[in-house]
């Protein structure tokens, strides 16, 4: 199908010729309302272009509330206080528009924090210890001695590739 700023074209064209509104309308497979109104628009703006200010108009995320967000964001930047969730409740919009807003006006990457466990010196040297064993152990050509357990019997048994 044609766009319609090519079809209004092609309208004002056929018209510019002389040709009739229904003439225009059954050569092109469109109503006789919609070539009216396309020679209504040219004669009124002088073109077929879109008139400005057309579509639907952005009320979420208004450059009001991206502002609000940016100051929400900038008070407080603890993770529990600035949740997508919360934020669209005190913005007023819903979830998606929120994450919108954070993620298309604002070029943030929301994300939730997790909490993990913390790791003690010792314990990062005793993760240090078992991945240098782990690495003896595979340079040392012994990973291919694997043991099979079900928590039952034990057998231990030498890997063999195909």
């Amino acid at each position: 199908m044609k766009s319609l700023k090519n079809l209004r074209e092609a309208i004002i064209r056929a018209h510019n010729r002389g040709k009739g509104h229904r003439e225009i309308a059954d050569f092109l497979g469109i109503s006789p309302g919609t070539v009216n109104k396309a020679i209504k628009r040219f004669e009124e703006t002088g073109s077929y272009e879109d008139r400005p200010g057309r579509g639907p108009k952005k009320t979420a995320r208004s450059q009001e509330n991206v502002q609000r967000a940016l100051e929400m964001l900038q008070q407080d930047r603890s993770t529990k206080t600035n949740s997508t969730r919360k934020l669209a409740k005190k913005l007023g919009v819903g979830k998606d528009s929120a994450r919108r807003i954070l993620r298309m006006d604002l070029k943030r990457k929301p994300y939730k924090m997790l909490k993990r466990q913390k790791l003690t010196a010792a314990m990062k040297l005793k993760r240090l210890q078992r991945a240098q064993a782990l690495i003896r152990r595979f340079s040392q050509g012994r990973h291919r001695l694997v043991i099979f357990s079900d928590a039952g019997e034990v057998c231990s048994c030498k890997w063999r590739p195909f």
